[in-house]
């Protein structure tokens, strides 16, 4: 748990207005309550049928929504970005020196690898996300933000847990919830900047404020400093959208023409004779069988 007591935060109303509030670190009696919520929701999905992580673990296996080789896999992609984190600010082999373009494959590499293990993981957390478990979690979590979450003047926000879950869909319970999340998880909201790949390419100027790739220029590019814009779209000098190759596309995708269309009795009949001279030359006359 965080060491940090309390974070104030801002949330901004629809009529311009701007509220002013903060969160506490819960106290052991708020924490204890926690428990209690937590265990009865537990006791409750148990008694209606709802799988435990070990059950829902059972059933991935047997209906093949996930196996060993997914967990294989989860533990080769962590091994791959722990060696590459080695290579990029240690070397291979001794090295002492090490080209940019070299540690700025090593970096974007870690980002494709742990892209990667972030996909594996969020399918499994998808699957775990309604077991007796999780739903048992999110109870005590919502039992915390019900207790500790204040306005400016000290007066709370919510009378119990019941007005917050009726109010959960609101900015209010969103800002306390996310605001109370980093307090008592500890979470970083510069976690992303601080990875060890997105520290050497941003001290060396290789990706922008948001870890967009950028080229010399600053102007954003792939990983094979193709520029792109914001939307990841490929586009040319002069900021048109095109694919791949160049080709021009329009807003929507679709390709510009660059061609021009004519009928054919518009064609020039020095052309279609120069064809059908071309096509008798090349033609030959069929053989005789014997």
């Amino acid at each position: 748990m965080s060491k940090e007591k309390r974070k104030n935060f801002e949330v901004k109303q629809e009529n311009g207005e701007t509220i002013k509030m903060f969160v506490v670190s819960p106290p052991s009696s708020v924490l204890s309550g926690a428990q209690r919520v937590a265990a009865k929701v537990w006791t409750d999905c148990v008694r209606d049928k709802i799988m435990t992580k070990q059950e829902l673990k059972n059933f991935m296996y047997e209906n093949n929504l996930w196996d060993s080789s997914k967990d294989v896999q989860q533990v080769a992609l962590s091994n791959e970005i722990q060696q590459l984190e080695k290579e990029l600010y240690i070397g291979k082999n001794g090295q002492k020196t090490m080209k940019t373009s070299e540690a700025k494959e090593i970096a974007i590499k870690m980002r494709i690898a742990r892209s990667k293990l972030r996909d594996l993981i969020a399918e499994k957390m998808s699957l775990e996300q309604n077991t007796a478990e999780a739903i048992s979690e999110n109870a005590r979590f919502d039992f915390i933000v019900s207790k500790c979450t204040f306005y400016e003047d000290g007066k709370a926000v919510y009378e119990n847990l019941d007005d917050y879950n009726q109010n959960s869909d609101s900015d209010i319970a969103f800002e306390a919830a996310s605001n109370m999340a980093q307090l008592i998880y500890a979470l970083d909201k510069d976690f992303e900047k601080n990875l060890p790949e997105n520290r050497f390419l941003t001290n060396k100027g290789l990706v922008n404020n948001d870890l967009a790739l950028v080229n010399n220029e600053g102007e954003t590019v792939d990983t094979n400093g193709r520029r792109i814009n914001e939307y990841g779209y490929y586009i040319n000098n002069d900021g048109q959208r095109t694919d791949i190759d160049g080709n021009l596309l329009d807003e929507d995708g679709n390709y510009v023409p660059s061609v021009e269309y004519v009928d054919d009795e518009q064609v020039p009949q020095e052309e279609v004779k120069t064809n059908t001279k071309t096509k008798r030359r090349i033609s030959k006359k069929p053989q005789k069988t014997v």
